[in-house]
């Protein structure tokens, strides 16, 4: 496992099949608020390289980017999903939601919950998306035209997750970050879940690239290979 980045990382997004956009927070000095650096991650020879804002937003927004980025101030830190209808949703780790048309303009908002509590994060599964609910211990596939829901894994008084604060995908299996250590995975076809056998301290974030795995933690990132 290679460390790839000292700073806090916000946001990952694929950009191709070989890289990904990672998005590091760096505080500004004597001030509570801060900026971001962006920067692409090659796959095949491990090397960084600059990216611009505009790219990173079109991966995560589509063509209305900077209309939806412009509405949403804080875009980065929300998870996002574009529809096969050129729609897109985002939701923020609050669970507040948004959902934008084909021109980006904001048609719905609203917080998203399960059993009145509220959800977070976006993994893309074709005409669903799966979301975690911490308080309740469990993972949950909505559809992504309407965002009801569909099935539901784990619950409050089973031992499927743990404190499950973060979600995502890649083709064939869901990625489910536990108790800030572990990761479980469903598998897409089966619903059957299993573990990524490795443990991370601190651990934010996992996003899978074919064998390439990317891991985000409280300290920095990580690249790790199968």
């Amino acid at each position: 496992m290679i460390k790839i980045s000292n700073k806090q990382i916000i946001d990952v997004v694929r950009f191709s099949d070989d890289k990904a956009v990672l998005v590091e927070k760096v505080p500004k000095i004597n001030s509570e608020s801060y900026g971001v650096n962006y920067f692409l991650l090659n796959f095949n020879d491990g090397k960084k390289e600059i990216v611009t804002k505009d790219a990173y937003l079109l991966k995560k927004f589509g063509s209305k980017r900077k209309e939806i980025s412009e509405k949403l101030g804080n875009f980065v830190v929300p998870s996002s999903m574009v529809l096969s209808d050129k729609r897109v949703m985002v939701i923020y780790p609050t669970g507040d939601t948004g959902l934008f048309d084909e021109n980006g303009e904001l048609i719905r908002n609203g917080l998203l919950t399960y059993n009145d509590s509220p959800v977070c994060c976006i993994a893309e599964d074709g005409e669903y998306f799966w979301s975690v609910c911490e308080k309740e211990n469990s993972v949950i596939r909505f559809y992504a035209d309407n965002a009801k829901t569909d099935i539901r894994i784990g619950g409050r008084e089973q031992a499927t997750f743990d404190r499950p604060h973060f979600v995502s995908a890649d083709e064939n299996y869901v990625y489910v970050c536990c108790n800030h250590m572990n990761v479980r995975k469903i598998d897409k076809k089966t619903l059957s879940v299993s573990d990524v056998n490795r443990m991370y301290n601190g651990l934010t974030g996992y996003f899978k690239f074919g064998k390439f795995a990317i891991i985000t933690t409280l300290d920095g990132a990580y690249c790790d290979k199968d």
